[in-house]
């Protein structure tokens, strides 16, 4: 799906508690928002009360019982960006997080953004650009992406 965009607000691990979310989503404008999973219903409870925004999110590996997708792939200006929780990545037992980007590369995507470790990220493996995050609920961060003539910059912010 092609979205044409400048900004992303990208959250994960929430786990019950969106005020972190929903504060920010309020503050800063964006495109798009993403929720890399654990829990959706935490990113349902957002796109209800907040129905104006473009809300995307993927199941997390406390998420099981819902029918979202456990990944999704996001054309923004140019860059494709692949999207899963982590968890069938392997993220917490590679420290270059190379699983996930050979998944972000076979479907054709320069960046991946995930989640799972809970511990926010940034870097690039195989010349895939990666975010992490972080955990909303257990270190009070989330990321930006900005993207601007076909490139992706990222931020990852602590709440207030």
């Amino acid at each position: 799906m092609v979205i044409p965009m400048k900004r992303i607000l990208v959250f994960s691990d929430s786990h019950g508690d969106i005020d972190i979310c929903a504060d920010a989503i309020a503050r800063i404008p964006a495109d798009v928002i993403i929720h890399a999973g654990d829990y959706v219903s935490d990113a349902e409870r957002l796109a209800a009360m907040f129905p104006e925004k473009d809300i995307r999110y993927v199941q997390g590996n406390n998420d099981i019982w819902t029918k979202a997708p456990g990944e999704l792939v996001i054309e923004a200006d140019g860059v494709r960006i692949f999207v899963a929780h982590g968890h069938g990545q392997r993220v917490k037992y590679e420290m270059n997080y190379a699983t996930m980007a050979e998944a972000a590369a076979e479907r054709g995507c320069s960046m991946a953004v995930f989640g799972h470790t809970h511990i926010q990220y940034e870097g690039e493996t195989d010349g895939v650009k990666l975010l992490n995050p972080g955990s909303t609920l257990y270190g009070g961060t989330y990321a930006i992406i900005e993207i601007e003539n076909g490139r992706a910059s990222t931020c990852i912010m602590q709440s207030m």
